[in-house]
Order: structure tokens, then C-alpha cells, then sequence
């Protein structure tokens, strides 16, 4: 089976997942605070009420900033680092120093991982701003993955380099 279409079979795989996943989650729900959608009384985000619109909107601004700057660091600057540090067939490195590398990899790493943990604790206080947040991350990963795409080049397969050359002949006669 082609990659492509190995691809193709996980992103099915994982929408049925999904699917199920929320399915269960609206079959089984209770009255939990977690179920709510905008401000209230009970929305506390890492010690703050979030009551009013303002506030609302401020943590959803707020959301959105984090994650932009997580896709774009992410998707650019931790495959550099992975791709320097942990690559077992690259063994030279011109790029950088080796103290470089340490540092750039123990920063990038401590900072991601606390953020993670704020992340986590505002994700799990309503799940509109859990599906928000993820929505910021994927509408600003359509960038990124654009950009990096755009760095690539396409060879897109000719349907005749399939086909062995024997076989050329009989599919230009069938052709016509």
C-alpha cells in the first residue's frame, strides 16, 4: 500500500475515533460546569472569573496569541532543533556550537513545557474554549504548513512511468 493512501486510511481512522469520542462524551454527560459555553459564575481560568464578556473575549484573545506563537515556534523552530539534535544519521553539525544546541533545546523545551501545563489548566476549565483553542491552533497551522510547503517541490507521478514499457504500446492502442 502506497503512503498516500496509508495516509488517507489514518485520517479516516481518526475522524471516526473523534467521532466516536464526542458521541460518548454528549451520550454520557452530566450538568458539570464543563459543558457551559461563554462567561459565568463558575468559569474560573487559572484563578481568575471569567464573568463578564470582556473577560471572555480578553482570554480568548489572550488563547489566541499563545497558540499562534506555539503552531509558528513548533512547526519551525523545534524541527530544526529535533532535526539537529536527535537526527542518529546527522553527524556533523555546522549550524550551530554544541552549547548552542544545549541551550536552544533545554530553552525551547522548559518553555513549551510550562506553557503545556497553562494550557492544560485553561483547557480544562469549559469545553468551548478547549474546542477554541483548538481551532486557533489549526487555523494558524494552515499558514505554517503553507509556508514550509511552499519551500518544497512537487514531482507529481506521470501515470505513464507506472506502466511498464511493454505494456506502453498496447495502452496508446487501446487509447485510440
Amino acid at each position: 500500500m502506497d503512503k498516500s493512501k496509508k495516509l488517507k486510511y489514518c485520517v479516516i481512522a481518526n475522524i471516526l475515533v473523534l467521532t466516536m469520542v464526542i458521541a460518548l462524551s454528549i451520550v454520557y454527560r452530566d450538568d458539570s460546569d464543563y459543558w457551559n459555553v461563554g462567561p459565568n459564575k463558575n468559569l474560573i481560568v487559572i484563578s481568575v472569573h471569567i464573568d463578564t464578556l470582556n473577560k471572555y473575549f480578553l482570554l480568548l484573545l489572550v488563547i489566541s496569541v499563545i497558540n499562534i506563537s506555539k503552531v509558528v515556534i513548533e512547526e519551525i523552530g523545534m524541527p530544526i532543533l529535533g532535526f539537529n539534535i536527535y537526527n542518529p544519521d546527522k553527524k556533523k553539525i555546522n549550524e550551530f556550537t554544541k552549547i548552542e544546541l544545549q541551550l536552544y533545546g533545554n530553552a525551547m523545551y522548559f518553555t513549551s513545557g510550562i506553557r503545556g501545563v497553562f494550557m492544560l489548566m485553561i483547557n480544562i476549565a469549559q469545553i468551548d474554549i478547549a474546542i477554541f483553542n483548538v481551532i486557533v491552533c489549526e487555523i494558524a497551522s494552515i499558514f505554517t504548513i503553507r509556508m514550509l510547503l511552499n519551500e518544497k517541490t512537487f514531482i507529481i507521478k506521470n501515470m505513464d512511468d507506472t506502466i511498464p514499457e511493454d505494456m506502453q504500446e498496447l495502452r496508446i492502442n487501446i487509447a485510440t
